[in-house]
């Protein structure tokens, strides 16, 4: 079964590649490029483009008790969330393991979740079976649709007020209300739009008339958060991850508040400090793109992660996510879950690539590259 965006013929008729993305008996195609993906990727960091994402879903939650029932329920501290205000967390289960990565977008009067699309209905139906007497409602909300706008001309190109990261703004956009939440994926200025889906292609059309806006598919944002340094749930981390293990842990998981589901296990390992395994940024070493030397040593998703001495022997990690970086000179970067003592800064470690073993360090944090 396929779930195609409401997009499909102009993104086919601007002739895009795409890819699946979900579970085999769920696909939603995404545009992988549109046969440019130097200029994508350029447009991106010097002026704006414009992606599509038919793979976000929306859950809708109203009621006076919304705030206090989701403190209960979530990592995050969300019962103080004011209008406008947005943040990450996770959904746990018993065990403390991530059934679902959330973004809560805060309105007047409703409480938005932006999360993968075909986790909406799973993540409903699980927070609903906590309800008892509660005045709250939890739904998937398919009138909206997900577009995003990243790059530094965002505002401009837009013409609208700027945002301040982690905030939410209702917009214009073709005279129709549009929720824009500001989240720098890509390390430039980064708008989720929430658009009314009975207007998406007219706003989607009117977007692509505007000098400077371009059109981009999965690539070219792929290896632009991987350089920001944001690792993405069902790509770096999943449903079998511990919190402590995902990398984005602080972003997501408030320590001090009260119990929520999970809590227990969050808690103990870090009182303990101790993880099984962690996501972390690698550098590969010596391998760079130059007009003398074009063959270089990539790693692909999955690639076997090995301490030097035992190349082949016992795998300590994998990569989970790779590409080749711009911004740092056409160097290969990746992210990669690997064994929590080979996780500390300049660990030297060696990863298969192109048939052969490369060289690569794991890096002080995260980010990769960090505008100036």
């Amino acid at each position: 079964m396929s779930t195609n965006t409401p997009l499909q013929a102009i993104h086919e008729s601007a002739e895009a590649f795409f890819i699946s993305y979900g579970p085999p008996e769920l696909q939603t195609p995404i545009v992988e490029t549109f046969g440019e993906l130097d200029m994508e990727y350029a447009a991106l960091r010097k002026a704006a483009v414009l992606f599509d994402e038919p793979h976000m879903g929306t859950l809708k939650i109203t009621g006076s008790e919304r705030h206090e029932f989701l403190n209960n329920m979530l990592t995050a501290k969300v019962d103080d969330l004011k209008p406008g205000q947005s943040l990450h967390s996770f959904w746990l289960n018993r065990q403390g393991r991530i059934d679902a990565d959330l973004r809560i977008i805060e309105t007047e009067s409703t409480t938005y979740i932006r999360l993968d699309k075909h986790l909406a209905k799973p993540t409903a139906d699980s927070l609903n079976n906590f309800i008892f007497a509660e005045d709250i409602e939890i739904s998937v909300d398919d009138s909206l649709h997900w577009i995003s706008i990243h790059g530094p001309l965002a505002f401009e190109l837009l013409n609208t007020n700027p945002i301040e990261h982690n905030i939410n703004s209702t917009i214009k956009l073709n005279n129709t209300d549009v929720i824009a939440d500001r989240f720098d994926l890509t390390g430039e200025i980064g708008l989720c739009l929430a658009v009314p889906t009975s207007q998406l292609e007219t706003i989607y059309k009117a977007l692509l008339e505007i000098e400077k806006v371009k059109p981009t598919g999965w690539l070219a944002i792929n290896t632009a958060r991987i350089e920001a340094g944001h690792p993405l749930y069902n790509i770096d981390f999943g449903p079998d991850t511990l919190p402590a293990e995902s990398g984005v842990m602080d972003s997501r998981v408030n320590l001090t508040k009260g119990c929520y589901l999970g809590q227990e296990v969050v808690a103990r390992m870090h009182a303990r400090n101790i993880r099984k395994q962690t996501i972390v940024a690698i550098r590969l070493d010596d391998q760079r793109i130059t007009t003398e030397h074009q063959d270089i040593l990539q790693p692909l998703t999955g690639a076997y992660i090995y301490q030097p001495t035992e190349e082949g022997q016992n795998p300590i990690g994998a990569i989970t996510s790779s590409t080749i970086s711009p911004m740092l000179g056409a160097i290969p970067i990746c992210f990669a879950m690997v064994k929590d003592a080979c996780s500390p800064p300049d660990t030297k470690l060696s990863v298969t690539a192109e048939g052969a073993y490369a060289p690569c360090t794991v890096q002080s944090d995260l980010p990769f590259w960090t505008k100036p």
